[in-house]
């Protein structure tokens, strides 16, 4: 709606965000914090570079390898039970954030551990995008029944615990171990006991101000009130079963009597808690040169250390993720259980999770094809030891191969991860090749582990796999180019790293002999270098991805064809031609959208076919992204919300739309007694109700014009747009009108309809304007005809619109924006008649029903909302001014 009178305020039908100069004020710091979080990480990570490039002048490769050799099984059975143990103690996080947040219907156990197993093993392989234990919770406790704002407490209360856990047990480790911490860093003890007890004592003051005060915990946007006393200590107890076994894996692997158990505990908070600062996925690099340099010097050689660190990172990080696997692929293979029940349901849910472990599973398997190809073969491994007749230039061709398949399966894994079935077929070529390449070369376990894991998942999850795109549709993030960017500078340390001993020359690169490893790393470094750099280059030079153009007469006449074949009424905004249009090759589907600064907003879901929404929302993801701008959905359905968590984007409650199911809908009973007083009055005042085709606008297209400058000249408004109608001639004769007519047969208000026609599911409003001096009760009259009317024609539902801002609920423990919005909802009155708005739709005892806008997190929902208003009134000053 365009605007109502005091019976219905001057609100827009479909709603207009608040707050549009809050959220404008913080979209240059959203714009920034990107680039200072990846400034900040990049600095942590090229210190740790430099401390790793100094400290491997200490450690040779050799070593390395017999010292990995060297590990007994019942070792590294030990190693693994204290890392199934961690994991089992973080599963805690996820079960007393089930118990603190208390979310209806309640989750089982199983599932909690489910969510929490796979999400850690997930976040700590790979921290790229929208590969986050984030994404992966929400989409199981979706699915289990879980509302998205005890989904955003949930994910809160996990993050929050397992971050506080970290530095709580650090400085405790600090504080008992501070001697040892002179020893290994240089700092005064007393300093470092100091700082850990000021760090204990601020954590305590916290929780107990939080405790007595009864304030609130905030990360991010979303506030949780702080738990009780026994939640605390349960809590602590778990960070440090956690952390202490998750030490103790690493301890395990160092040589017998390296360092006390305690003191290397304290060790490992410390250097995890570094790592957790530098933001880099499992704190990969910052990590291992922290306790490199703690050694440095002392009685353990550093070979010994580096060895450690390899086979720890193996198992806590590598073995997980293929537990998570397979956990997954089992699942998979038992799709055909009902998903009758929540945890039925959260089980099944959780098999579409499988395209992002398979992408993460295949830049690992990547990564590891890519760099044994530069390291000399372990010992088991000869080269040639499975074909030793192999002739010399297949033996070679086959080495060369292998890396650059490996670095083939860097890119395939981002296709993977956004379900593309070319992607799907390239994987798994890739994958059965690799094994065959990499047993003649002569390869590790590692590495054949992983390519036969993927091939397995691959053939077990095909049905993921639905997107029917090309392989290089999406364009890669720059996120993911940093990742393979990473994993090439690797290699070519690697290759001086395990052939500095080998002097350099010309002839090197034209040495072609079974047991010169050094030519062949150097040319398979090489051949992978170039590739990327030509992979890069054509990234960059490829022709831009389209923009957002007006369609043209025969896409919105495709797109109006969609439109009457579905069953949204609010679909019909499409004919206002103001938007640009996405549609699916085959036509039968659509998005509509609005773009402003570095915003793409989508208006409402995908309109079409439910099988063409999920491609259409990766689609507009990736088109956006690729581009350099912010995706995001407004106004979307509760039942959509899965697709858009697929893609990495966060649900954020604008508001309740009002839908009056018209099978319940009659004048009779008390309740009804104003609607029955309207028809009255307005039919003794001689006032008519009457509906006018498309075909019988034309003709009173002028006289609807006058009423429409009439209301814009009595509210001092303008013409909106996007997710707003506006008095267009074409438009408003496009669609069926609802006109009163006065007792002189005169027209004092009229409301353009938006229909389903052929599935008559729903009927709504779009424009409704009126006479500043119509009879009071005029609007009643027309809207309780309006849904008598659509009764008697069979359609199910009426939707009033959206009321902005509805139900977002203003208690102090609530999320910000939360807090925010219903703050607004409840005292805005003086600049938008939220309440009023609500209690005129109430009059019509409608269901309502939630709406909500996905887009990133952190603080680009506010970027979005002020773009949003932006759009709808023409740009800032039509923000300002009407």
């Amino acid at each position: 709606m365009n605007g109502l009178t005091a019976e219905a305020p001057e609100a827009v039908q479909h709603g207009e965000p608040a707050g549009p100069a809050i959220a404008h004020g913080v979209s240059r710091l959203a714009a920034w914090r990107p680039w200072l979080l990846g400034a900040a990480g990049l600095v942590m990570a090229a210190m740790a570079v430099f401390a790793l490039d100094r400290l491997s002048q200490e450690i040779d490769y050799a070593s390395v390898v017999a010292a990995l050799s060297a590990k007994s099984l019942g070792l590294l059975a030990l190693a693994v039970l204290a890392a199934a143990v961690s994991y089992t103690a973080m599963i805690g996080y996820d079960l007393s954030a089930l118990r603190h947040v208390g979310p209806e219907p309640a989750v089982p156990a199983r599932i909690g551990a489910l969510a929490a197993f796979c999400g850690f093993a997930l976040s700590n392989s790979m921290g790229v995008g929208a590969f986050t234990g984030g994404a992966v919770r929400w989409r199981i406790y979706a699915a289990a029944g879980v509302k998205p704002g005890q989904i955003a407490r949930i994910l809160v209360f996990v993050t929050a615990s397992f971050s506080i856990g970290i530095f709580f047990v650090a400085a405790i480790g600090v504080l008992l171990q501070a001697g040892q911490m002179q020893g290994w860093f240089g700092l005064d003890a007393t300093l470092l006991r100091v700082l850990a007890g000021l760090t204990l004592l601020a954590m305590l003051g916290v929780a107990l101000l939080g405790r007595f005060k009864r304030t609130a915990l905030r990360l991010g946007p979303v506030t949780l009130r702080v738990p009780g006393a026994k939640l605390v200590l349960a809590q602590g107890v778990i960070s440090i079963i956690d952390l202490t076994a998750a030490a103790v894996v690493l301890w395990l692997l160092l040589p017998d009597g390296a360092v006390p158990l305690p003191s290397f505990i304290a060790l490992y908070v410390v250097a995890i808690a570094i790592g957790a600062a530098s933001h880099l996925p499992g704190g990969i690099g910052v990590f291992d040169a922290v306790v490199l340099l703690a050694f440095q010097g002392g009685p353990v050689p550093l070979d010994q250390v580096a060895a450690a660190l390899l086979l720890y990172r193996a198992i806590y990080f590598v073995l997980p993720l293929l537990v998570a696997v397979l956990l997954l692929t089992g699942f998979e293979l038992r799709h055909r259980v009902p998903a009758v029940a929540g945890g039925a349901r959260a089980l099944r849910a959780s098999t579409r999770l499988m395209p992002r472990f398979l992408g993460v599973l295949a830049f690992g398997a990547g990564a590891a094809l890519l760099l044994g190809g530069i390291a000399p073969p372990v010992e088991g491994f000869e080269p040639g030891f499975m074909l030793p007749n192999l002739p010399q230039p297949l033996f070679e061709a086959s080495h060369l191969l292998s890396s650059v398949g490996g670095l083939g399966l860097l890119f395939v894994a981002y296709g993977l991860a956004h379900r593309l079935d070319a992607a799907w077929w390239l994987a798994l070529l890739l994958a059965g090749g690799g094994i065959l390449l990499s047993v003649v070369r002569g390869s590790g376990v590692l590495e054949l582990t992983l390519l036969t894991l993927l091939g397995v998942a691959l053939l077990t999850s095909r049905r993921r796999f639905d997107r029917r795109a090309r392989m290089f549709t999406p364009t890669l993030s720059p996120g993911w180019w940093l990742a393979v960017a990473c994993v090439l500078a690797a290699a070519t340390w690697l290759l001086f790293f395990a052939h500095r001993d080998v002097e350099y020359s010309r002839q090197l690169w034209w040495r072609f002999e079974l047991d010169e490893n050094a030519p062949r790393a150097m040319r398979a470094t090489l051949a992978v270098v170039l590739l990327a750099g030509a992979a890069g280059l054509w990234s960059l030079l490829k022709p831009a991805q389209s923009r957002a153009e007006r369609p043209d007469a025969a896409a919105l006449a495709r797109a109006v064809a969609i439109v009457e074949a579905q069953d949204r009424a609010d679909a019909n905004l499409v004919r206002m031609g103001d938007k640009a249009l996405l549609l699916t090759p085959e036509a039968d589907a659509f998005i509509m959208y609005g773009r402003r600064g570095r915003s793409w907003i989508a208006l409402y879901d995908p309109i079409g076919p439910a099988a063409q929404r999920i491609e259409l929302v990766w689609r507009f993801v990736e088109m956006a992204d690729a581009q350099g701008g912010r995706a995001a959905f407004y106004q979307v359905r509760p039942d959509s919300l899965p697709l858009y968590i697929d893609a990495g984007l966060q649900p954020l409650k604008l508001g309740e739309a009002a839908r009056v199911r018209l099978s319940a809908f009659e004048l009779k009973g008390k309740a009804r007694q104003p609607l029955r007083t309207a028809i009255n009055r307005a039919e003794r005042e001689g006032m008519t109700f009457e509906i006018l085709r498309p075909a019988e606008v034309p003709p009173v297209l002028d006289e609807l014009e006058a009423v429409s400058r009439a209301w814009l000249d009595q509210h001092k408004a303008r013409e909106k747009a996007f997710s707003l109608g506006a008095f267009e001639r074409d438009y408003v004769a496009s669609q069926p009108v609802a006109v009163v007519r006065g007792a002189e047969r005169q027209v004092i208000a009229f409301a353009t309809l938006l229909d389903t026609p052929g599935a008559r599911t729903d009927m709504s409003v779009d424009l409704m304007r009126h006479r500043p001096d119509m009879p009071p009760g005029t609007m009643d009259f027309l809207f309780t005809k309006l849904l008598l009317m659509a009764k008697e024609q069979g359609y199910g539902f009426f939707d009033l619109g959206m009321a902005p801002l509805s139900g977002l609920a203003a208690h102090r423990l609530a999320p910000i924006w939360y807090r925010l919005g219903g703050m607004v909802f409840h005292r805005g009155e003086r600049f938008y008649n939220f309440r009023g708005l609500r209690a005129f739709k109430e009059k019509f005892d409608p269901v309502w029903e939630p709406r909500y806008l996905c887009t990133a997190g952190g603080l680009d929902p506010w970027v979005v909302l002020a773009d949003v208003a932006a759009l709808q009134s023409g740009g800032l000053r039509g923000v300002i001014g009407k």
